[in-house]
């Protein structure tokens, strides 16, 4: 096997370790939006069954400094990290992340947290380690996709586990050398497949994410390393989960400019994948636009591309976790109510005769081949949804970003709803979200966030999804 050339590897760790603190404005006005959505979202999945299972294994592992979101107890940093991690991506409410085709937050926060009030450190450290390891994530992202997506991987486990090691190295202030070590171990643990959308293991591929990056810094502090080069070359990541068809790594991309910047975060304002949201705007821009009745709908078709298609598998959803994969029931609570919620996706949900029986009147279909949808920035999943009226109409609306991206953003106003929706009541947590560049330590927003969150039904506690997957 010929060594593979080391300058990929060592151009991200290099400008992970040796950037100054980022002080621009605007990536730091991203980031604490980032920051304000993720925490709503880790709240309103604290109790969620697979975040109080996982909390329960985690903490035979050993109690520690670090704290756990609406729980009293405190773990070692890789536990917390890989609770709160699953709390953020339990209800699938959280960010994703364009070249990462993940997501991002949901696996950098908590790696952070973990390490930061260990250390005790500031706000506006926390805010430089998140923006580094989402530009960690963008390189690692934009080399391997979308063919690494394609294969079945699930971006959020395997790339975001090099962001969140970048982000813990940058907060731990490793140089180059332990940056890249970091990131070499990072790669052994890298690892998590679409397979498991529609049960508890995929918020969970949040939550192991975020642990391997906290494990993978702290393991470089202490000395540990692995190859040079684990991007790129035979073997390498690259190499083993994408091949020679994809894109490649572009060193003299980095930071230029940041990614943050370029792509924002696609900020979520309907609670299940990604993948159904594009269509559900068109939906609702059509109903807005014509005016039309529930009763004089006919059928609805929604043409998707591959990614679309592959990741919404359930047709027909027998749990909750199903169902935030599934287009069927997504369009059918945008056509019967004109919104999505988070109560719309529980077991109660589930049973509505009103919603099910519009199922089996949703069609969703893949384009066909040579004939997909174009991508852009931050529209890598559109949709073309067609409603056919019982009165011959057919109305059409294209949809090539879903609300909430850069170019598409969320109001303050709205962005303020959903942190309520998420997280009722805590008017001082939101004040110190607002102000977190300025905080000298991270530790009073974290008690706070340990506080229970009101009790709801949990979105995973269906007997379904116990243990089966469909």
């Amino acid at each position: 096997m010929k060594a593979p050339k080391q300058a990929v590897t060592a151009a991200l760790a290099t400008w992970v370790a040796r950037t100054p603190r980022i002080r621009s404005g605007r990536a730091l006005a991203l980031a604490k939006d980032a920051f304000k959505d993720i925490t709503a979202c880790m709240l309103a999945g604290a109790r969620d069954e697979a975040t109080l299972r996982v909390a329960r294994a985690a903490r035979n592992w050993g109690a520690g400094r670090c704290s756990i979101v609406g729980q009293a107890a405190r773990f070692a940093a890789p536990g917390a990290a890989l609770v709160n991690g699953t709390a953020a991506h339990a209800l699938d409410y959280d960010d994703n992340f364009h070249p990462m085709a993940g997501h991002a937050t949901a696996v950098l926060a908590p790696a952070i947290f973990a390490i930061a009030e260990a250390r005790g450190a500031s706000g506006h450290a926390v805010l430089d380690a998140y923006i580094v390891g989402l530009e960690a994530q963008a390189f690692v992202g934009n080399g391997v996709n979308l063919t690494h997506y394609e294969r079945g991987w699930h971006s959020t486990s395997t790339v975001g586990t090099f962001g969140a090691a970048a982000a813990c190295a940058r907060l731990l202030g490793l140089d180059a050398r332990g940056v890249t070590a970091a990131l070499s171990l990072a790669f052994s643990m890298a690892g998590g497949s679409k397979l498991q959308f529609g049960t508890m293991a995929k918020p969970m591929h949040a939550g192991l994410a975020a642990q391997h990056g906290v494990m993978a810094a702290a393991l470089a502090t202490s000395g540990v390393q692995g190859v040079a080069e684990p991007l790129e070359g035979e073997w390498g990541f690259r190499d083993l989960f994408a091949g020679a068809t994809s894109p490649g790594y572009r060193p003299r991309a980095i930071g230029q400019p940041l990614a943050i910047e370029r792509y924002g975060l696609k900020a979520k304002i309907h609670p299940c994948c990604a993948s159904v949201h594009c269509a559900v705007d068109a939906l609702l821009a059509l109903r807005e636009q014509h005016d039309f009745s529930v009763r004089e709908v006919e059928r609805i078709d929604v043409l998707v591309n591959r990614v679309s298609y592959d990741n919404l598998r359930y047709p027909d959803p027998r749990t909750d976790t199903e169902a935030r994969f599934s287009m069927q029931w997504a369009i059918a609570l945008a056509l019967v109510q004109g919104r999505l919620g988070l109560a719309d996706f529980s077991p109660a949900a589930l049973r509505r005769r009103e919603i099910r029986a519009w199922l089996p009147k949703i069609a969703m279909r893949q384009t066909p081949p040579g004939r997909a949808h174009p991508a852009m920035d931050n529209g890598r999943e559109p949709a073309l949804t067609t409603v056919l009226l019982k009165d011959g109409r057919k109305l059409a609306r294209y949809a090539q970003r879903p609300k909430g991206t850069l170019q598409v953003p969320l109001s303050v106003a709205e962005l303020d709803a959903k942190f309520e929706d998420c997280a009722p009541g805590r008017p001082a947590l939101r004040r110190l979200l607002a102000g977190l560049e300025s905080a000298r330590t991270i530790r009073p927003l974290l008690a706070l966030m340990r506080r229970a969150p009101p009790r709801r039904r949990s979105p995973s506690a269906s007997r379904a999804v116990q243990g089966r997957r469909r």
